[in-house]
C-alpha cells in the first residue's frame, strides 16, 4: 500500500539534485529520542520510518537517538529538572511530562489527513489526552494477556485455561503444572499492585477526587487482592523476583523463561505473543483471570510519542510525529518490526497475524475499562505512591503473614496519605 508511494518520492528525489542543494539551505533538524523496542518498533523499524518521512519531507532531516527506557526517563527527567534542552519529539512514557508536552490541538484540527477518530477510541482517552489538551498521539498499542505453554499443561495432564477462568483458577493451575524437579514453575506474579488483577477485585488505591487514602487503599476489595498475591506467593509455584532478575533478561517480564519452557503460564503481551509465534511455541492465550469484580479489566496501553512545548521548530516536529503515528508510519512499523499492533483501527485487516486466536483474544481485552482510565487521570498514583507500597513488596519477600495484612495495609494508609497530599501540591489532582 504505502511502499509504492515510498519508493517512488526516493526516486523522485534522488533525480532532482539541483532542487536537493537549494533546499539545504532551508533544512530543519528535529531532534527525536526513542526506545529501540516496546511498542515503537525496534532500530530497524525506526530507520524505516525515518528515511520515508525523510524522502517526502527533503526539507526536514531527524536526529534520531535511542535509549533504553530507563535511560529515556533518566535523561528526560535530567533535562527537565535542569531547565535544559529537550528533544523536539519523545515518548510519553511519564506522565510527569505531560504539562511541558506541546497541545496538539490546533494542529490535528488543521490536518486533513489524521483526526481522532482514526484511532481506538480507549487509547486516545487514556493515553493522547492531559486535561483540555491534546499531547501525543498514540501509537503502537498493547495489553497484558496471560500466555500459557500447552507442552507443559499436557505433560501434566492438566486441562487449558479458559477466557472465563478466575484468580482462583490461576493458583491451582500454577500447582498443578509446576515441576521443581525440571526446574519448570507454574506462573509468575504481577509485577505490582493496582495493575488488571486488583481492579478485577474492585480495589482503587484513593478516592476518585485525589483526596482520600483511608478506606480505598484498606478496603475490603484491597484487602482481598492482596490476600489473594499472598496465596499465590506461598504456593511456590512461582519464581521469585530474585529468581526472574537472574534468570529472565528481558526488562518487561519473564518472557525469556516462558519461551524456554521453564515458566507454564505467563503474564506477557501481544508482542511476546509474536516472538512465541516466530520460535515455534505450542502456547495458547488468555485474558488475565476474572475476580470478584462485575467487570474484566485490562492492563493496556500504548506508545504515545510527543511534542517538547519549547520546541523551536513545532510544525517541522508535527509534520514528523503524525506521519510516525499515522497511517503511514503505522503500516511501516506494523509491516517491518511484526511487533507492533497499530493504535489505528483501520490497519489491523492488514496485520501479518490478525487471524491467529491469540490476537483475536488479545482483541477482545481492548473493549474492558483500562486500568489507564484510574491512573493514567491520577498522576500522583504513578509519581508518588507507587513507590511506597511496602505491603507489595513484603508478600513478595515472605517476610509478612496473611493475618498481618490488613494491620499492615491500615499502617501504609498514613505514609501513602503524606504522598498523596505532596503529590498533588505540586501536581494537581
Amino acid at each position: 500500500m504505502f511502499k509504492k508511494t515510498i519508493k517512488a518520492i526516493f526516486s523522485a528525489i534522488l533525480a532532482t539534485p539541483i532542487a536537493l542543494m537549494a533546499l539545504a539551505d532551508d533544512q530543519v533538524t528535529i531532534t527525536v529520542w526513542s526506545m529501540d523496542g516496546h511498542d515503537l518498533g525496534n532500530e530497524d523499524t525506526h530507520r524505516q520510518v525515518i528515511a520515508a518521512f525523510e524522502a517526502a519531507h527533503p526539507n526536514i532531516k531527524i536526529d534520531l537517538t535511542l535509549l533504553p527506557e530507563s535511560g529515556l526517563e533518566d535523561r528526560m527527567n535530567t533535562a527537565i529538572g535542569a531547565g535544559g534542552k529537550l528533544p523536539d519529539v519523545f515518548p510519553l512514557i511519564s506522565g510527569e511530562w505531560a504539562p511541558i508536552a506541546l497541545d496538539l490541538s490546533s494542529y490535528i484540527e488543521a490536518d486533513p489527513d489524521l483526526s481522532q477518530d482514526m484511532y481506538a477510541e480507549p487509547f486516545w482517552r487514556t493515553r493522547a489526552t492531559f486535561g483540555e489538551k491534546v499531547v501525543a498521539l498514540p501509537t503502537g498499542i498493547g495489553a497484558n494477556v496471560v500466555l500459557y505453554n500447552k507442552d507443559v499443561f499436557d505433560k501434566a495432564g492438566v486441562e487449558y485455561p479458559t477466557a472465563d477462568w478466575t484468580t482462583e483458577d490461576f493458583i491451582k493451575k500454577a500447582v498443578a503444572i509446576t515441576d521443581k524437579a525440571n526446574g519448570v514453575w507454574g506462573g509468575d506474579r504481577p509485577r505490582d499492585a493496582y495493575r488488571a488483577i486488583w481492579h478485577n477485585y474492585d480495589a482503587q488505591v484513593y478516592s476518585d477526587d485525589s483526596t482520600t487514602v483511608e478506606g480505598y487503599h484498606n478496603s475490603p476489595q484491597s484487602l482481598a487482592a492482596y490476600q489473594w498475591y499472598w496465596d499465590l506467593v506461598h504456593s511456590d509455584a512461582t519464581p521469585t523476583k530474585a529468581e526472574i532478575d537472574v534468570l529472565g533478561t528481558e526488562g518487561t517480564g519473564p518472557v525469556d523463561l516462558f519461551i524456554a519452557g521453564r515458566l507454564g503460564m505467563a503474564t506477557l503481551n501481544q508482542s511476546h505473543m509474536l516472538r512465541a509465534l516466530k520460535e515455534g511455541i505450542n502456547f495458547g492465550m488468555v485474558p488475565e483471570p476474572a475476580g470478584p469484580s462485575k467487570d474484566r479489566h485490562a492492563n493496556a496501553w500504548s506508545a504515545t510519542p510527543a511534542i517538547a512545548g519549547n520546541s523551536e521548530h513545532p510544525q517541522e516536529a508535527y509534520e514528523f510525529l503524525s506521519f510516525w503515528a499515522g497511517m503511514e508510519g503505522q503500516y511501516i512499523s506494523m509491516t517491518t518490526g511484526l511487533n507492533m499492533f497499530p493504535s489505528i483501527p483501520a490497519l489491523w485487516k492488514d496485520h501479518p497475524y490478525i487471524d491467529h486466536p491469540a490476537i483475536q483474544t488479545f482483541k477482545t481485552t481492548l473493549d474492558w475499562p483500562l486500568v489507564r482510565d484510574f491512573d493514567g487521570t491520577h498522576l500522583c498514583w504513578r509519581a508518588a505512591l507507587r513507590r511506597v507500597d511496602e505491603v507489595y513488596e513484603l508478600i513478595g519477600l515472605k517476610a509478612i503473614e496473611r493475618n498481618e495484612i490488613k494491620k499492615a495495609l491500615d499502617k501504609e494508609v498514613v505514609v501513602l496519605q503524606t504522598a498523596l497530599d505532596d503529590c498533588v501540591s505540586r501536581l494537581g489532582s
